[in-house]
């Protein structure tokens, strides 16, 4: 019986990491940037190595980068 709730927790947080991979791709399109951060920031306090998966994943730095400074643009004199 433990072996199979192990399998379900490992399942689970399978699915959960292939979730966590594609809003990370999808940070770097436009269309969807806004839904993929809204969820990232819900999983920040679930997911130790978040921080790591975003720093090391391929132009995601750049893309909130990107949305920083459009951010911050109009606050700019």
């Amino acid at each position: 019986m433990l072996a199979t709730g192990a399998a379900a927790t490992t399942a689970l947080v399978q699915v959960d990491r292939e979730k966590i991979y594609q809003w990370i791709n999808e940070l770097s399109t436009p269309e969807t940037r806004e839904n993929a951060l809204l969820e990232l920031s819900k999983k920040r306090e679930s997911v130790p190595d978040l921080a790591p998966m975003l720093w090391h994943s391929c132009g995601t730095i750049a893309a909130l980068l990107q949305v920083l400074a459009n951010e911050l643009q109009p606050l700019a004199i």
